[in-house]
């Protein structure tokens, strides 16, 4: 009858938009970002039986880019194809590893994620905190890139989504979101993300690599002196204006000394940069939070 015709087409195209939802999130448990750039479509395609070709179109609210994106449902012969039209899947650069699954021992090349059971693998500790985060090694660096993706990788391993996942899982889960954790604070202020850099060339600053130049110290001295006596907000944040100059100055400096290879130049900045970051915590101490 028109009516169980109605009610068949209705349950198909229930079941294409679960399909669909289902796909999505696998997409996205493996690290895949959708683009809005009307360049492709992306079908997928489940057995069914129904008989009469139907088209169905209606708006597929995806909830992490847009609104515009446009699903339609084709039954034609006992294929039912959904089409999510306008949407480039692009898997996102992060780390590649090559290594055994722990848990179905297939290789995977996932850094978060095996690619065929899509269970989260436990942290490679031979890869940077810059592969962590995808970013290249290099000092300057995209804060507002690096915050989203932090928060990108934070909501596919927040513990939460693991709770009724196997103990091992959920321990390899809290391993990977603390070591992102530590790579989104080490990379994303000046100072930890050089002297990083400084490590990962073989470097550290010991106690005793203080700076010799009286220069240096007799400014930071001053500095420091000022930044006492000052007793209006207007003075201290005078002192902070000029602290932050000289570590924007100094920063460029690093940056050329890195791309340089420099290291030892690079040592030589991220010392002085030591003193002024110090001056800089001084600083928020005494001004009321921003």
């Amino acid at each position: 009858t028109p009516l169980g015709q109605r009610r068949k087409v209705t349950g198909y195209n229930m079941a294409a938009k679960g399909m669909l939802s289902r796909a999505l999130q696998c997409f996205f448990d493996k690290n895949a970002v959708f683009l809005l750039q009307n360049r492709t479509t992306m079908t997928l395609s489940s057995h069914t039986a129904q008989r009469q070709p139907t088209l169905r179109q209606t708006r597929f609210r995806w909830p992490f880019q847009s609104s515009k994106t446009l699903f339609s449902c084709h039954n034609r012969g006992p294929v039912l194809t959904a089409h999510l039209s306008n949407v480039v899947v692009a898997a996102r650069s992060y780390c590649s590893v090559s290594r055994a699954c722990w848990n179905c021992s297939a290789p995977t090349a996932g850094w978060f994620f095996c690619e065929s059971c899509h269970v989260v693998q436990p942290p490679d500790l031979q890869a940077t905190l810059f592969d962590v985060m995808d970013c290249a090694k290099k000092f300057d660096i995209d804060n507002s890139r690096l915050s989203t993706k932090y928060k990108d990788l934070q909501r596919l391993l927040h513990p939460d989504r693991f709770s009724q996942h196997g103990e091992v899982e959920q321990d390899y889960a809290s391993a990977q979101s603390a070591w992102v954790n530590k790579a989104y604070w080490t990379l994303q202020k000046p100072l930890s993300r050089g002297l990083y850099m400084l490590q990962l060339e073989g470097e550290t600053i010991e106690e005793g690599d203080k700076q010799s130049d009286p220069e240096l110290l007799m400014e930071v001295m001053e500095a420091n002196e000022r930044l006492g006596d000052a007793e209006t907000e207007e003075q201290v944040r005078s002192i902070a204006e000029e602290n932050r100059e000289k570590l924007t100055r100094l920063c460029k400096e690093l940056s050329q000394a890195f791309d340089e290879g420099d290291v030892a130049k690079a040592k030589d900045i991220l010392t002085r940069m030591q003193y002024y970051s110090n001056i800089e915590d001084k600083v928020k101490e005494r001004l009321p939070p921003s």
